[in-house]
């Protein structure tokens, strides 16, 4: 037997299967890293959604419907479940507020195509829902800080929102009237039911008579509210610059003016009487947002059936702005409170 022939016919098609399969390997290694080369902005980004929000974790962090978890680009609230980092101040509110954006709501997001994903697997994403900007107005409001470790395109817009967030002592920013002695009493009065905070509202009522409003208000309503029942013949118009004097917001701003004297405008859109309050909102949830509350005991004072009476009309609700449950209320004791604007 020829020993040469017999090498060669084997060796042969093992060197020819050697390099095949060397260069099958560089034209893979070669493509993958073309693909690595690619721009990370033409890589595939995730829906847009819509998306229905099921669930808010804290103040900058959300979950979808899809089980997403989604966190805001550029917000950083008070942390509530960090795993080395205690319960901190306001972080309630934060998250209440974020809930009452867009909890139950459908939302549309949008990426930064640098960073899509967080080291926890998290979307990072702008939150929408309808014209609401999300991160923006978490910060414009004072409910979050702007987190600017790393850079993505609206950082310069939230930080100007925290900077006038600040000057205006919104949110997180304003001295909080959680503090010592008003956190107590705010803790007790919202632990009474309804008969219980009838009875208080009367109690703080006789107060009030016994002891003249100037010795309790602060300086800047004092002048504005000394005015509003004057005595003498020019009543009439005294009355008119008292009102002028009360600031008038938008229902949707309430809960950045409580312990405040104000005016507040809107439509009832909403209205539920449970025979021992009846309830005026200006949104469809009177549950989460600004409403107006009309006990049993004062309804002798306002028209019949105060739900039907009010309903879809454009109003003025003047008088203190208080939290009950974490949303903005205010109490009426009289119909004067209450001004209709329009039908």
């Amino acid at each position: 037997m020829n020993h040469n022939c017999f090498s060669k016919n084997i060796l042969c098609p093992l060197v020819i299967i050697f390099f095949g399969i060397n260069i099958f390997l560089i034209l893979t290694v070669s493509a993958l890293s073309e693909q690595q080369k690619l721009p990370r902005e033409s890589q595939v980004l995730p829906s847009k959604g819509p998306f229905q929000v099921t669930h808010v974790i804290d103040g900058d962090t959300i979950i979808l419907e899809n089980g997403e978890t989604v966190r805001l680009i550029g917000v950083d609230a008070p942390e509530s479940h960090h795993p080395e980092i205690p319960v901190q101040r306001f972080e309630k509110e934060s998250k209440e507020f974020l809930q009452r954006m867009v909890e139950g709501f459908k939302c549309t997001l949008e990426y930064e195509p640098q960073e899509i994903r967080d080291q926890y697997g998290r979307l990072l994403a702008y939150i929408h829902v309808g014209d609401l900007f999300v991160n923006a107005e978490m910060i414009r409001r004072g409910y979050a800080y702007a987190y600017t470790r790393f850079p993505f395109r609206y950082r310069d817009e939230f930080v100007r929102l925290e900077r006038e967030a600040r000057e205006k002592q919104y949110g997180l920013w304003s001295l909080s009237l959680k503090d010592g002695r008003i956190t107590n009493l705010v803790n007790r009065y919202e632990s009474l039911n309804i008969e219980g905070r009838k009875k208080l509202d009367e109690i703080l009522d006789s107060l009030l008579q016994e002891y003249p409003v100037e010795k309790q208000t602060s300086l800047q309503h004092k002048d504005s509210l000394d005015k509003i029942k004057p005595e003498g013949p020019a009543g009439g118009k005294e009355q008119d610059k008292a009102k002028a004097a009360i600031p008038v917001i938008s229902w949707q701003d309430a809960d950045k003016h409580y312990g405040e004297y104000v005016t507040v405008e809107g439509k009832i859109v909403n209205t539920y009487n449970s025979g021992k309050a009846c309830f005026l909102s200006f949104h469809p949830n009177y549950k989460r947002y600004f409403a107006v509350v009309i006990f049993a005991s004062a309804f002798p004072r306002f028209p019949s059936n105060p739900e039907d009476y009010y309903n879809n009309k454009k109003v003025r609700v003047t008088g203190y702005i208080k939290e009950y449950k974490g949303k903005p209320e205010i109490i009426l004791n009289e119909q004067e409170q209450i001004e209709v604007v329009s039908q």
